[in-house]
Formats: C-alpha cells, structure tokens, sequence
C-alpha cells in the first residue's frame, strides 16, 4: 500500500504535479477534519460517534475550461491520479469565461477561531446531561427529551495555485442541541434549542435547556387566531430565520442569472431606513469566520444594507470580474469535494439602539413568532412568501396566550421595509448568522 503523505507534503505534490501540465494553471484545496458528538438521553450515554477525514480538490484552467476531481487517497499516486483526472475533465468542459485563480498568497492573521485541547467522552456528555437537568428545572411540564446532542471537531485548511498563492488555518466548533418534551394531560409539544462556539467553554448548557424548555412549554394550550392584518415581533432566533431567507438575495451568482430580486438595485431602498445588513467573515471568534475563502480570497467586513439601501452582492472571483467589482470572499467550500459556492459569512442585520423588551412592551396588540415552516418556498425572484408559523399574541408585550395553526404572507421587500423597530439585542446562532428583535409594523396573518 502506497505511504499517506502528511498534509502540507499532499498539497504540495499536487502543485507540483499541476506545474507539469503543459498550458494550464490548477488550484489545491486540501481539508483536513476530526469530529465527535456523544448523545445522551435522560443523562445516560446512548451513542458516541467519531469521524476523521482528509482530502484535497484539484481544479485544473486550460484556457477557458475548467476541470474539477477530488479524493482522500493522499499517496503520491492518488494525489496524481487526482490532478490528472481534473485536467482529463477540463479538456471536455463546456467554455466558461473569466477564469481565474489567486496569484497572491493570503495575510496570515488571527481570527479567535481555533481552541487547542483534549476533552474526554465524559466532559462532552457532562454538558449534555446539564442541558437536560436545565430544562427539567424550568417547569416539572418538562417530561422527557427526543435526543440530546454534544458535538465538537477541529478542521485544517490549506490553499495553493501554481501561480504562488498558499494560505492555511485551522478552526474549531463546539455545540450542543435538544429538543424537550413538555406534556400537559393528553397534549404533548416539543421545543427544540441548540448553539455553537469556536470554544469548548463557550458553549451555555444553561441558555440551551432554559430555551429549548421554554420553547416546548410555551406552545401548550395553543389557540387558534382569527384572520388579520397585525404588528409582528421577530425575536432574534426567528429574526435569524428571515436573515438566512434573504442571504440568497445578495449571491452575485444568483444576480448575474436573474434569480435575484436585488438584481439591478444597488443604490434603491431595499428597506426601512432603520435596517442595516452585513457580512463579516471577519468577526472575531465568528462561527463563519475565516481568513480566506475557498479561492484563496482574503475575507472582509461588507455592508450590503445601509439605512436601507443595497450597497453590493456577495462574489466570487468569476462573478467579481462578470460585475467589474471587487471579489468579497465569499467563495466558500463546504468540503474539499466540492467546487466553492457564494455564501454568506457571518450574515446579520446589525444592532438597534432601542431597548428590545421595552419595544415589544410598547406595542397594544402584537404576534410574536415562535416557529416558521417552509422558508425554502420563498420566490428569491418575486420575493412573494406563504409560510406556517406558530407564535404568542402578545398585549403590551406580555403573553396572553400561545396561536397554532396560522399562515403569514407577504412580500420580502415589503416586510423589509416594514419593520419598524430593531432591538439591541444581536444574537448569532449555530449556522453563524444573527440577528436582534424585530418589530414588523404590519403583517397578513391568516388563520381562523
């Protein structure tokens, strides 16, 4: 059996190896990553898991083709295999113009994403015990969990080009996440809850059990709700949700192929003048940030809503050059099998400066959202969205009684511009986007 190079010595053999080819120029990507998650249930042990992997993504330029291959079989032969089938694959591309690759290799800098340490099976399952022991203590409604779940892993990044581009880092991600189980008589409801931390430390057993529990009790005795036009609050966990929804709508991808209702906007209101959105793949000890991309791009701060007007899209190198813009980083890579793709990093309506709690507290009649459903329906092109939804009819900002069974609907661009009041309470999730309360002066709310 062929000897596994270490890390450094695969990605250089790639490159030295893409150098050998004859009118072309070739990118590597290599992954490195180890992960284990321990689930426990009614604080015992059920299940550890542990998973390690490495591999690389060779992409191959032959004028204005371009070829793609991958693989784990980190020998000299498969590294070579590799490389050879990327340039096999990009003499039969379709033409594709405005290729390119990094020329320049990335500033090293320090980003707080990366935790050295060793943790047993039993710190990692003690964390999930305490969420459990949390969320019984909030209400003795709380009768049992579907599952609950502590995950930690570690990845290694390492980028080159044959034009003398490298670039490497290393992260690391801790969370945890359960779903409770609250009975009352014969109804039975679940609230689940989960978060993230690049730190072991960072992660809160006690906000996770506390939400999760209050997620599951607060939707016992739902009621229907008669048919309106209403004030809607969003906190930051559903304000979460429409920040996720609306990330497509910055994709310059989905700009340039006319899939995006921001397309041919810059500069137009967008929003209220009280919405700012932006994109920070540098946030420090973000669950999103990094310090290239998976081009080799160095990541930035970018402010794509100011006081409610779009300032920019999110690009790749291809898309940058299509647009006469600046790439922004945020090609990113899933995994070292697949090709980068535009996604956000880090992606959040920034902070209000108003008290969240007093601003709910001001509103006479008000719907808190506690669940949406299908946000993939959402038309990223007519921006037009039908969604179930749960949620708290709220007097005064105090709960009156919990609502199922309801729909909401609208228009993006209408609900953007609609929202009214931004708390000052910004939250990121585990998916590394945030958000603070919102407050949606007015919404269509279908139900009874």
């Amino acid at each position: 059996m062929s000897e596994r190079l270490k890390n450094d010595a695969a990605v250089e053999h790639a490159v030295e190896a893409l150098r050998g080819l004859r009118g072309t120029i070739g990118e590597v990507f290599f992954r490195g990553s180890h992960s284990t998650s321990v689930e426990v249930k009614d604080g015992a042990i059920e299940n550890v898991l542990a998973h390690g992997e490495r591999g690389i993504g060779v992409r191959v330029i032959d004028g204005q083709r371009v070829g793609f291959a991958y693989t784990s079989a980190l020998s000299s032969e498969g590294v070579r295999a590799c490389v050879d089938a990327a340039h096999a694959m990009s003499r039969v591309a379709e033409v594709e113009p405005d290729l390119q690759i990094a020329t320049d290799s990335p500033p090293v800098v320090e980003l707080g994403i990366h935790e050295d340490g060793e943790r047993s099976v039993e710190d990692r399952a003690a964390v999930a015990v305490e969420v459990e022991r949390v969320a019984r203590a909030v209400d003795p409604r709380i009768s049992g969990f579907r599952k609950t779940t502590f995950s930690d892993s570690g990845t290694t990044t390492i980028f080159a080009t044959t034009l003398g581009a490298w670039g490497r880092y290393r992260e690391s991600s801790s969370g945890v996440g359960t779903a409770a189980i609250a009975t009352q008589g014969e109804e039975r409801q679940i609230g689940g809850h989960g978060e993230a931390s690049r730190t072991f430390s960072g992660v809160s057993a006690e906000r996770v059990g506390r939400r999760a529990a209050e997620q599951a009790v607060g939707k016992l005795g739902a009621r229907p709700f008669p048919t309106q036009r209403i004030a809607v609050v969003l906190d930051p966990w559903q304000g979460m949700q429409l920040v996720g929804a609306i990330g497509t709508l910055f994709n310059a991808d989905s700009v340039l192929k006319g899939k995006s209702l921001f397309k041919g906007r810059i500069g137009e209101r967008v929003a209220s003048a009280r919405v700012s959105v932006i994109d920070d793949a540098r946030k420090p000890a973000g669950l999103r940030t990094a310090p290239f991309d998976g081009e080799g791009t160095p990541t930035r701060r970018r402010e794509l809503i100011v006081d409610g007007t779009l300032q920019g899209y999110l690009t790749s190198l291809k898309t940058a050059r299509k647009l006469g813009t600046e790439p922004t980083g945020n090609a990113r890579r899933g995994s070292y099998a697949m090709p980068s793709r535009i996604s956000p990093s880090n992606l959040h309506i920034a902070n209000g400066a108003e008290d969240a709690s007093a601003m709910v507290a001001g509103l006479d009649r008000a719907l808190r959202i506690t669940s949406l459903l299908n946000l993939h329906t959402i038309d990223p092109i007519s921006g037009e969205f039908s969604l179930g939804a749960a949620g708290d009819y709220l007097e005064r900002g105090v709960k009156q009684y919990a609502v199922q069974g309801i729909t909401i609907a609208g228009n993006l661009v209408a609900l953007l511009s609609s929202i009214s009041g931004v708390g000052n309470d910004l939250t990121f999730g585990g998916g590394g986007i945030g958000s603070p309360t919102l407050v949606i002066s007015e919404l269509s709310v279908g139900g009874t």
